[in-house]
């Protein structure tokens, strides 16, 4: 008996979860109507609930249609919803005029509602619309070219429609196309907007997307405790993508101090939920023992079960919001360096080869598709000549075709070109302009390369302050190697007054976060207790030495 109730207690807060944003679905509402219930409604009501996906299962299984018994009633209440919540969960279940648009039924199974659908009267003379389910798949077609010539224009235009519907995952596609500018003019406000409209939704696709905009700062003001909200509430739903993104604040220590065993667990649980770049992170710490034991064997394992992925939507998949293919083209590279240097495996130069190749042909796929981040990927294999021969001007040409396109990471990394004379000669004021390009766009390690030319006197006067400034942008957004730099500021006094203990907490944050020059430093910090020692400590400074980016 208590299991048939879970069931269908389970199966009910399903059904409330679809029916967030439901109401302009309705054609005749009744004039006291209660407004829908929200998310927010649903997590305050019930203080216990299934897991998404087991919940989906129980709706497929069983459908959707319930009633509202004593019992039930009765159940909901030990479950934690309020008498309130009951009562507005009954309305819910009064008969309603559905129409064609509707993207969830609301209090009818779905074949009901199907049923209905057709036989509901249209205007005279108004042709027939497709339902938003159509279109959705419709438009999937033209993205993806999967049975049709590939159009993603068309499918924009297939997107938009079934989004004016309210179609929550018409709406998130949608606004995908709209940032990434695939099929329509980019526009990353309107592209906000309608994540914005799929999240109220409880859509939990656009939840995360919402939560990388906001975190990296993509073309709006960066806000990481609104992201992190974000992330959390589509981990909830069972977003892997979302899950990993918590990782990376637990292991980076956006918001608290960072936690390696919180990150790896938070890893292993997007690996579970079929993220390409949880498993690769879980790879990547196993690898290089960070937060877990070193055990390239096991790292191997993990960067196998990444380059396995096999999924159609991948070339589609470059995108900053989500960037699945990135991690397998990378778990190609990271298996290929691995049996390169015989880590884990026996030394094997062809099978490395093998395994650049594979992440080459990923790459120039998507580069050829458009995607600015796979230029960006092409352009670094170049410079490290793996899976191709070693050619600066090949880099340099997909490098700056993603930079001059706006593409963040490429403008630092074409500033960095031009700094060090790769592909191109020499050039300070060019590697300072690209990097404010990217700073402009909320890079970090932009702020910080800027920081370092101002130190260095390098295509600007030397300027301890200037430099002291853009560090302090850099250690402020988390970035280990500027939060070194800003702590040695203060040990020795450049550019701002000399503080030790404001030195040891900078220092502090980097080792927090890895660092290894800065670990080293802690010791030799804290044991500056006269001039000798503190000389020979400043000797130990490495900072002049680019951190490489990855």
């Amino acid at each position: 008996m208590r299991v048939t109730t879970l069931l269908v207690a389970s199966t009910l807060l399903f059904i409330l979860l679809f029916m967030v944003g439901s109401s302009a679905a309705r054609t005749t509402p009744t004039p006291n109507a209660s407004r829908p219930l929200s998310v927010a409604d649903v997590e305050h009501g019930l203080k216990s609930a299934v897991p998404n996906a087991r919940m989906a299962a129980l709706v497929k299984k069983y459908g959707v249609d319930f009633e509202l018994t004593g019992a039930l009633k009765q159940e909901l209440r030990s479950a934690g919803a309020s008498d309130n919540l009951i009562l507005r969960i009954g309305r819910s279940r009064a008969p309603t005029s559905i129409d064609d648009n509707s993207v969830r039924p609301t209090g009818h199974s779905i074949a009901t509602h199907a049923h209905r659908s057709a036989l509901t009267p249209r205007a005279h003379g108004q042709p027939a619309q497709p339902p938003a389910k159509e279109l959705l798949s419709q438009a999937d077609k033209y993205r993806l070219g999967s049975g049709l010539v590939r159009n993603e224009a068309k499918a924009a235009q297939l997107y938009r429609k079934a989004a004016g519907m309210g179609n929550a995952e018409a709406q998130t596609r949608f606004a995908e196309a709209l940032f990434d500018g695939r099929g329509v003019a980019r526009d990353p406000a309107e592209s906000r907007a309608w994540l914005e409209r799929a999240a109220r939704q409880g859509h939990a696709r656009a939840e995360c997307d919402l939560g990388v905009m906001l975190t990296s700062g993509f073309d709006i003001a960066q806000d990481r405790a609104k992201g992190l909200e974000y992330f959390q509430a589509a981990a909830r739903l069972g977003d892997g993508h979302a899950e990993d993104n918590l990782g990376q604040f637990a292991e980076s220590g956006l918001i608290s101090s960072p936690s390696l065993s919180e990150a790896y667990m938070h890893y292993l649980k997007a690996s579970e939920m079929g993220s390409a770049w949880g498993t690769y992170n879980v790879a990547r710490m196993h690898e290089r023992g960070i937060g877990v034991y070193k055990n390239p064997a096991e790292a191997l394992r993990w960067y196998m079960k990444v380059a396995s992925i096999e999924d159609p939507d991948l070339p589609d998949q470059w995108s900053d919001l989500r960037s699945e293919a990135g991690a397998i083209a990378s778990a190609n590279f990271r298996i290929g360096d691995m049996y390169a240097a015989g880590n884990g495996v026996p030394k094997d130069t062809n099978e490395a080869e093998r395994w650049y190749k594979r992440g080459i042909d990923m790459e120039s796929a998507g580069a050829r598709a458009g995607w600015l981040m796979a230029h960006v990927y092409l352009a670094n294999a170049y410079l490290q000549a793996k899976g191709v021969p070693l050619d600066y001007g090949k880099a340099m040409h997909w490098m700056r075709k993603a930079a001059e396109n706006g593409y963040r990471q490429a403008q630092v990394n074409l500033g960095s070109m031009y700094r060090d004379g790769q592909g191109t000669p020499q050039n300070y004021g060019e590697a300072m302009y690209w990097y404010r390009q990217s700073a402009d766009q909320g890079s970090a390690v932009a702020e910080w390369m800027i920081g370092r030319l101002y130190f260095q006197g390098k295509g600007v006067t030397r300027d301890f302050a200037e430099a002291s400034t853009w560090f302090r942008k850099a250690a402020e957004a988390g970035v280990p190697v500027a939060q070194w730099d800003l702590g040695m500021m203060y040990y020795r006094g450049y550019g701002v007054s000399k503080d030790l203990a404001t030195a040891r907490a900078w220092v502090q944050e980097a080792a927090a976060r890895g660092y290894t020059p800065a670990k080293e430093m802690l010791a030799k910090l804290d044991a500056a207790v006269d001039s000798v020692t503190a000389n020979a400590a400043a000797d130990a400074d490495v900072s002049s030495r680019p951190a490489r980016l990855q």
